[in-house]
C-alpha cells in the first residue's frame, strides 16, 4: 500500500508525541497542518484520501471540526485521534476513532483499512461499486464501510441482482440457519444497507421489498426521480 494522500491536522506543540515522524517516513504522501482555520482550504488544495485529526493535541473533542472537514470533502476518510479515556460515540462523518495511547502500527492499520482500493478490486453493478473483501460500498458519491453481516447480505443480493431473493434464502446464507421464527434481524440489516446505498432510505430505489416474498437488488433501471 503506497501513495495514499494523508493530511495530518495537529496542534503546533503536540504532547506527548506526534505521529508525523512515522507518517513522513512512510511511503505515503503526507502534509501537516497546524492551523485549524486553514484546514478546509488545505483540503481543497491538497485533495487528501485520508484526514487524520489529532483532536487530543488540540484539547478538543474534534466533533465539530470533523463535521466541517467532512462537509468540505465528502470523499475524504476521517480518522479522529481522541484523548485518553474518551468514550467515542458513532458519528457518520468519522470513519475511524482511536483513543490515545496507541501504537503507530494501529494507526497504520486504520490507514490501510481506509486507503483507496486499486483499480480492478471493485465489482460494479449499476450505480453500486462493491469490495466484499474490504467490506466497502460506493454509491451516489458516497462510500461506506459495512459490517461483516451487511457485506455478506449485500453479496448475496448482488449475486442475484434483478431477481427476488426470499427471506429464507437470505437468512440461510447470511446467518447460516433455517430458523424463520424471528426475521427482525434481517429487516434491521436491510434498513442499514439502505442507509449505505440509497439516496433516500425511506424511498428505496435499489434495494426493494417484494411483499410476501423477500427483497430484490434492482440496479438495472436507475433513471428515476433520484437521477443517475
Amino acid at each position: 500500500m503506497t501513495g495514499v494522500r494523508i493530511l495530518l491536522i495537529e496542534a503546533r506543540k503536540v504532547n506527548p508525541s506526534s505521529y508525523s515522524v512515522d507518517l513522513l517516513k512512510s511511503n505515503h504522501i503526507v502534509r501537516i497542518e497546524n492551523n485549524t482555520s486553514k484546514a478546509v482550504d488545505t483540503i481543497r488544495k491538497f485533495a487528501p484520501d485520508i484526514v487524520i485529526l489529532d483532536a487530543a493535541s488540540m484539547r478538543t473533542s474534534g466533533t465539530r471540526l470533523s463535521f466541517r472537514l467532512h462537509q468540505s470533502c465528502k470523499k475524504c476518510k476521517i480518522i479522529l485521534l481522541a484523548k485518553e479515556n474518551t468514550q467515542l460515540t458513532h458519528k457518520p462523518y468519522i470513519d475511524i476513532g482511536l483513543v490515545k495511547p496507541f501504537t503507530s502500527r494501529k494507526l497504520f492499520n486504520a490507514i490501510k483499512r481506509l486507503a483507496p482500493l486499486p483499480a480492478g478490486t471493485w465489482r460494479k453493478l449499476g450505480p453500486l461499486k462493491l469490495s466484499i473483501k474490504q467490506r466497502r460500498v460506493q454509491c451516489w458519491d458516497k462510500e461506506k464501510r459495512l459490517t461483516p453481516k451487511e457485506a455478506k447480505l449485500l453479496q448475496v443480493l448482488a449475486n442475484r441482482a434483478g431477481s427476488t431473493v426470499s427471506r429464507k434464502h437470505l437468512i440461510k446464507q447470511v446467518w447460516e440457519t433455517d430458523y424463520l421464527g424471528d426475521t427482525r434481524t434481517l429487516d434491521v440489516h436491510i434498513s442499514w444497507l439502505r442507509r449505505a446505498i440509497e439516496k433516500d432510505p425511506l424511498d428505496p430505489r435499489l434495494l426493494k421489498t417484494v411483499r410476501g416474498k423477500g427483497y430484490r437488488l434492482d440496479v438495472s433501471n436507475t433513471n428515476n426521480k433520484h437521477g443517475t
